[in-house]
């Protein structure tokens, strides 16, 4: 195994742990929700707004029908009975019991849905602090990480500059293969061979693979893919 290679890998190890330090993944990942909630937060009031532009449209209709109700009632009070017969009494006695129910109906309705225009607006309310808050913690969390990162930054370039340095240095082929396993999401991606086992995952290797690793210095491990090396070499 290249000796480069590995040193190589200790940088990229010492860079892993400064990210990581830094939280940049999961702040990302943070950011990444808190922008799903405003934008959901946002579709909602969308629809908020459309379902209250609705709303009013009903209740203008419902007012106009119960403006026409009371009227008409005001105009029955202003009515002298005295002179109608039975069955103009009677049927004035239908119309005016049929207007009071359906004022009655009418209340009903408008107070439904006055409950209905409330929920509108609490809900409204709600999704307005819903992006508010994500606002202020996506900022919070933007600034928090972006100091951590200036702090880290000149050791960051300096990791950086080293392992470009290195790569100069070590077989293309080799850097390839390490750069393909560790974007797989494999890492480390050497390791030692620890009591015929492999250094990541533990598995035991055959007779056939330990004498393949002792041949050319390095072995693919069949269940990890990791490169493994004798460390003593």
């Amino acid at each position: 195994m290249s000796n480069k290679l590995l040193e190589y890998q200790e940088l990229d190890k010492k860079l892993k742990k400064i990210k990581k330090e830094e939280n940049t993944l999961s702040a990302e990942k943070v950011v990444e929700n808190l922008n799903k909630v405003i934008k959901d937060s946002q579709a909602k009031i969308l629809e908020l707004e459309e379902t209250s532009k609705k709303l009013l449209e009903t209740l203008n209709k419902l007012m106009e029908v119960q403006k026409k109700g009371i009227s008409y009632v005001e105009k029955c009070n202003n009515v002298n009975i005295d002179d109608m017969s039975e069955a103009e009494l009677k049927d004035f006695d239908l119309k005016t019991s049929q207007t009071a129910k359906q004022l009655a109906e009418l209340d009903t309705r408008i107070a439904s849905h006055n409950a209905e225009v409330k929920k509108v607006v609490l809900d409204y309310k709600m999704y307005r602090k819903k992006i508010l808050d994500a606002k202020e913690k996506r900022e919070s969390l933007k600034t928090s990480t972006t100091e951590k990162t200036e702090q880290s930054a000149p050791q960051v370039d300096d990791l950086k500059k080293q392992m470009a340095k290195l790569e100069k240095e070590i077989e293309p082929a080799k850097l390839a293969k390490y750069k393909a396993l560790k974007q797989d999401g494999i890492f480390p991606v050497i390791v030692p061979l620890v009591d015929r086992r492999c250094g990541g995952c533990r598995m035991e290797l055959s007779t056939a693979a330990l004498d393949k690793l002792k041949n050319k210095g390095v072995h693919e491990c069949e269940q990890c893919r990791r490169l493994i090396f004798i460390e003593n070499e």
